[in-house]
């Protein structure tokens, strides 16, 4: 899904913007019904200018259209029909946007990224940009910032993120995937070479959890349980893949906040934002095809491969 298309038409003097992408406008609607989850105002101190749902579609907003807070509220102030919706009669000032991100808790966060979720998950790591000045200048000032090493635990059925987990250390796969799946009932775990552990696999039996995770080869044996592996649930594990370059490009690969605190909580907008854009697209591709319709079938397929896997 791409920008929104804007259409400009001076009368008396006046520039007014028409949105003509029906698919930003689904968006939008998307991202107001999901900030229903949240109270309306975040203190009861609040000067109640403007609520905490409407700064949260504000920030996806902002998100989607890949600006900076100072852009983002120009062209936000054109944007009529997207006031109209979120009942807003002025734009806030971009100080108030970025402001109001620095004070939202991550219990907001947390709530937003909730959804449904399969069973059948996979996980995998991948990094985000840290910098804020140009590499050139880094060079030369002997600056070294290291990258933010995100993990995201993906939905391998809807494709969509459940949960995340962001780290500025060299922490290793195997001491973040159990945290990460705590909270979470999971039937099918897939992962790579990289989360092989004993107590990563005897845990998550514990929990109910299968996990799919192949062995580090040292003899013979580790080969033959490798090849027991069921491959097609196993490949599923490249959708984990797939999500971390959708999000990448369509959205951002660096994270401008400066505070880390602030960092964490900027990726984790961005699987809101992935989440909400996800849904609307399937959403608009079951209403126009509404008889080519894969996701029953995937599901009958994986749930198929599960029950012939030996136990």
């Amino acid at each position: 899904m791409g920008n929104p298309k804007l259409q400009c038409e001076s009368e008396d003097g006046i520039n007014h913007m028409e949105i003509l992408s029906s698919k930003f406008i689904k968006f939008v609607e998307a991202c107001v019904e999901q900030a229903e989850s949240l109270p309306e105002y975040s203190s009861k101190f609040s000067r109640k200018d403007f609520t905490l749902r409407q700064h949260v579609v504000l920030l996806c907003i902002k998100i989607k259209l890949k600006q900076r807070y100072r852009q983002f509220c120009e062209i936000f102030d054109l944007m009529t029909e997207i006031k109209r919706i979120l009942g807003l009669s002025k734009t806030p000032h971009w100080t108030t946007v970025d402001r109001n991100f620095l004070k939202l808790k991550s219990k907001v966060f947390a709530t937003l990224l909730q959804t449904d979720s399969s069973g059948y998950a996979s996980i995998d790591a991948t990094g985000f940009d840290r910098r804020h000045a140009s590499l050139q200048y880094q060079i030369r000032a002997k600056i070294h910032v290291k990258s933010l090493k995100a993990t995201l635990l993906v939905d391998t059925i809807k494709q969509e993120i459940i949960d995340v987990h962001c780290t500025t250390t060299r922490k290793h796969d195997s001491k973040i995937v159990l945290p990460l799946t705590k909270h979470h009932r999971l039937r099918v775990l897939c992962a790579d070479m990289g989360y092989d552990d004993s107590k990563v696999r005897r845990t998550l039996r514990i929990r109910g959890t299968r996990p799919l995770i192949p062995h580090r080869v040292f003899a013979n044996k580790q080969k033959h349980w490798n090849s027991l592996i069921d491959m097609s649930l196993y490949n599923r594990r490249s959708l984990s893949e797939t999500v971390n370059s959708v999000i990448k490009r369509k959205y951002s690969d660096t994270l401008y906040s400066r505070n880390w605190r602030s960092q964490f909580k900027e990726l984790k907008l961005l699987a809101i934002v992935y989440n909400i854009d996800r849904r609307v697209r399937v959403y608009l591709r079951i209403s126009t095809e509404p008889f080519k319709c894969k996701a029953d079938e995937r599901i009958s397929v994986v749930r198929t491969a599960y029950q012939r896997m030996p136990r």
